[in-house]
């Protein structure tokens, strides 16, 4: 979900997701359990594209987040339906379950 620009300024995060992406930022890789960044999840399994939000992210680390040359281990090189297939992880279902779990223990 985009932000409305405001007199030339962005319009601030509301707390409640602000909250969830801390969160988030503090959980292991949802692949391998080690340290993790915040993903954004863009896309479902079977294709097409999600709007970008902070509601939808992920715990993965960098191997399984961003790296794009070598072996294919990244949502950033498999692609979402790519990265169902070879580790069986539905992210948007992942972002889901998370966001529910924040709104339910008050964090977002």
């Amino acid at each position: 979900m985009g932000y409305p620009v405001i007199q030339n300024r962005i319009k601030p995060k509301p707390a409640k997701q602000k909250a969830h992406m801390a969160r988030i930022a503090t959980l292991p890789c949802l692949v391998c359990g080690n340290q993790a960044t915040v993903h954004h999840v863009t896309a479902p399994v079977y294709g097409g594209r999600i709007t970008r939000s902070d509601e939808l992210t992920v715990p993965l680390c960098p191997r399984h987040h961003q790296i794009q040359h070598g072996p294919r281990e990244s949502v950033e090189a498999l692609g979402h339906g790519g990265f169902f297939a070879t580790y069986g992880i539905d992210l948007e279902r992942e972002a889901q379950l998370l966001w529910t779990e924040s709104v339910m223990a008050g964090d977002a």
